[in-house]
């Protein structure tokens, strides 16, 4: 907006300095000596605004030139960013497909040892539960007496 508003200046700046000179030119006696014609003027005005738009042309061409290269770079980068993420490398969310799959595996892994550690416990819970019962039946049967007098 700022730039715009400077331009815009910068335009009313030139145009007051055409009409100033058209008026000192006017004022200066029409066609003597140091005074402009009306067709001078007319030829300076238009250069002055054929090199206002020359000015103008080339300000474009740079800003252009400025956003081509903008795009190229934006451009490079997500082509960089779409190719590491097919190679698996990753790119800024979450990894990439290889480190998913690493990070299952290791769950599943993981499950498949708390599985065989609860197997363990209960074979181990059903041995102690047994040995229990077999040593309470041994303390209710009477001892054997012997048949010798």
């Amino acid at each position: 907006m700022a730039a715009l508003r400077k331009k815009l200046g910068e335009e009313e700046r030139r145009r007051r300095e055409l009409e100033d000179e058209s008026a000192a030119a006017a004022a200066g006696g029409g066609g003597g000596g140091d005074g402009l014609s009306k067709e001078e003027l007319r030829v300076l005005s238009a250069c002055r605004l054929v090199e206002q738009m020359k000015t103008e042309q080339e300000r474009r061409e740079q800003a252009v030139e400025k956003w081509k290269q903008l795009y190229l770079a934006i451009k490079a980068e997500l082509d960089a960013l779409i190719l590491r993420t097919k190679e698996g490398g990753g790119g800024g969310q979450g990894g990439g497909h290889g480190e998913l799959r690493e990070r299952l595996a290791a769950a599943e892994a993981e499950g498949t040892k708390r599985e065989r550690e609860i197997d363990i416990l209960r074979q181990s819970l059903r041995i102690l539960t047994s040995s229990s019962k077999k040593r309470s039946r041994l303390r209710r049967i009477p001892p054997v007496r012997s048949l010798r007098p």
